[in-house]
């Protein structure tokens, strides 16, 4: 079996990666385009929304599935802010209102792949990310630092999508949008707390 790179092949499969062919700039510039790693995740991660490679497990109603050979993960979180403009022509601007911190926002970038016959097409793996996609409710996020780390234990998935592979019959690409998700009841707890604190 021929030895290969995983996640060298999720970085290529999805940002269409080729090295370099000048070794004087590539000893320069490599430094900005090695495979990020979690060692300092929370001051790279939200410094620079870099995307991680990371096994994803998430269970449901009693199944785990696991996302195909470490995807790499995204975040990203945004507020809705109400802008009004003002009347008066010494005064620039807009006044602004903070109405909500939405959720965060995920993708998951992976392939599929058989590694013990890469010339077979991965159906199994497209068929359990299928059934996975067909779930309707919360999904539990499980032992996942990364996640935890921005409070995240529950997810919705909201988009999958199964990208072409010119010529590599044995891969599938495919990428998975998700909102996190927190429990209501949780919430009302949470204000209950606060009402009794205030």
């Amino acid at each position: 079996m021929a030895e290969f790179d995983i996640k060298e092949l999720v970085a290529k499969a999805h940002f269409d990666y080729v090295g370099p062919a000048f070794p004087q700039w590539w000893g320069k510039n490599k430094t900005a385009f090695v495979i990020p790693n979690l060692e300092n995740v929370s001051a790279a991660y939200l410094n620079g929304h870099t995307p991680y490679f990371m096994p994803v497990k998430l269970l449901y109603n009693g199944q785990t599935f696991t996302l195909p050979n470490e995807p790499l993960v995204g975040l990203s979180l945004a507020k809705t802010i109400v802008e009004t403009a003002t009347v008066g022509k010494h005064r620039k601007g807009t006044v602004k209102e903070y109405i909500t911190t939405e959720d965060y926002q995920i993708s998951f970038r992976g392939v599929c792949f058989d590694e013990d016959n890469m010339e077979a097409y991965p159906a199994i793996e497209v068929k359990n990310l299928n059934r996975l996609f067909e779930i309707n409710e919360a999904i539990e996020v499980i032992d996942n630092p990364f996640f935890e780390l921005f409070g995240i234990r529950s997810i919705v998935l909201k988009d999958i999508q199964f990208d072409e592979m010119a010529g590599q019959l044995g891969m599938q690409r495919y990428v998975i949008t998700a909102v996190s998700d927190q429990d209501f009841y949780a919430d009302l707890s949470e204000q209950k707390i606060i009402n009794v604190l205030s």
